[in-house]
């Protein structure tokens, strides 16, 4: 086979068997709750979350060097403090995040499909500051039955921004 095309398979591939391993890492991982900025004994630093329209699950962000993450996660019990104990269900890895990037979700996301609320949307959107605007870039569904992330059309898809 030509070398250059071993070349180009490999970096075509390589991206994504590492991030399916990234994926899979966390797949299973069971934490107790923990408070924004702090990090995990897996070495995941916590970027803060919100619970779905069932409140027995919840969206997550976390980090890892310079992977940003999405974690499905599913309450499993609370101590007798009320701490939430979690387990990942499933896991999104977010390659070139930037800096005017947000994650919209759960109650405080100001995003509707065709107009109305929808709990479970996840939403990476860009900050256009000049207009106060979103532009969304992609979307996902917590399918709380499937327990899975699913992608979904951001043509009806909308985010309005509200001042602070």
């Amino acid at each position: 086979m030509n070398l250059k095309i071993l070349f180009l398979l490999a970096f075509l591939i390589l991206p994504a068997l590492t991030a399916s391993a990234q994926e899979k890492e966390f797949v299973g991982y069971r934490h107790k709750g923990v408070i924004y900025g702090e990090t995990l004994p897996n070495g995941a630093r916590d970027l803060g979350g919100g619970l779905l329209s069932d409140e027995s699950y919840g969206v997550s962000r976390f980090s890892k060097g310079k992977k940003q993450m999405l974690w499905l996660e599913k309450m499993t019990s609370r101590d007798k403090k009320g701490v939430p104990n979690w387990e990942v269900l499933d896991v999104l890895v977010i390659d070139n995040f930037k800096k005017n990037q947000e994650f919209l979700f759960s109650y405080a996301s100001t995003c509707t499909v065709s107009g109305e609320d929808d709990l479970d949307l996840i939403v990476q959107a860009e900050f256009q500051a000049a207009q106060k605007t979103y532009k969304v870039l992609q979307a996902w569904r917590a399918d709380l039955l499937k327990e899975k992330f699913e992608k979904v059309s951001v043509e009806a898809i909308k985010c309005e921004y509200v001042e602070p």
